[in-house]
């Protein structure tokens, strides 16, 4: 049987009709995920469920138990009083009730060893779960733009340097591999327990795993936007699996 892997969505509040294909009415608050995650999950052998932000943590909780594995997506920056910081202003928008959720997420699959894979917020989430904080602009922080807005969502854009004796490693089979990438934040402190599985060129952590798991990886870039990248859905295979 094909494991079901539960994937986290965003919430819109402030979008128009015209925004979602004019369906609904105006004033409706969205929840929605884009396709590739879908895709990506089902490619590469899981059956995605979409996990919506509720309210009640004891629901979350029953929801959590009947999946085999959690993909935490990427959307809006990370409030910065998660991890006791002050706004600087840099950040982009927050979804203070999805912060919430995810965290709560990430803690009770990492209690429970359910195998987990976070993309780009997810990354950020993970960290920030585990003690760790958050550069809130990257180029506030001297690092250059990762931000690729003028690239294909499939085109790798900057060299990431793997390490060795890491998850990524086993995959990639080599210390050099490129990515695409849609972030303006990044890990600045590193949460507890966290290893580094990738740095940019100029030494940003851009992927992150735990040892004592089942499967706990979490990257910067967007690996299931590179559909037609075999390495890419490597990264999936391997997370699937891990979840039978």
């Amino acid at each position: 049987m094909k494991p079901i892997i539960g994937i986290s969505v965003n919430s819109l509040r402030d979008i128009s009709q015209n925004d979602v294909g004019q369906i609904g009415v105006e004033g409706q608050d969205w929840q929605l995920i884009a396709a590739d995650y879908i895709r990506a999950v089902e490619r590469n052998g899981g059956i995605p469920i979409l996990i919506p932000n509720i309210e009640t943590m004891e629901d979350m909780r029953t929801v959590l138990d009947k999946i085999d594995g959690l993909l935490l997506s990427g959307g809006h920056d990370v409030n910065p009083r998660t991890y006791n910081e002050r706004n600087s202003g840099k950040a982009g928008k927050f979804d203070n009730i999805r912060d919430h959720e995810e965290i709560f997420m990430t803690e009770y699959a990492l209690e429970k060893d359910i195998p987990f894979l976070g993309i780009c917020r997810g990354l950020q989430i993970l960290n920030v779960t585990l003690g760790g904080t958050i550069h809130q602009d990257l180029p506030s922080a001297g690092f250059p733009a990762h931000s690729m807005s003028n690239s294909l969502r499939n085109e790798p854009s900057h060299e990431l340097k793997v390490l060795e004796d890491t998850p990524l490693f086993d995959i990639f089979k080599r210390e050099e591999i490129w990515t695409n990438s849609y972030h303006h934040q990044g890990i600045n402190e590193l949460g507890r327990g966290l290893k580094k599985a990738a740095l940019s060129e100029e030494g940003l952590i851009e992927a992150v795993y735990l040892e004592d798991k089942k499967f706990a990886l979490a990257v910067q870039w967007h690996p299931e936007m590179m559909y037609d990248d075999r390495e890419m859905n490597m990264i999936f295979q391997k997370f699937i699996e891990a979840c039978k």
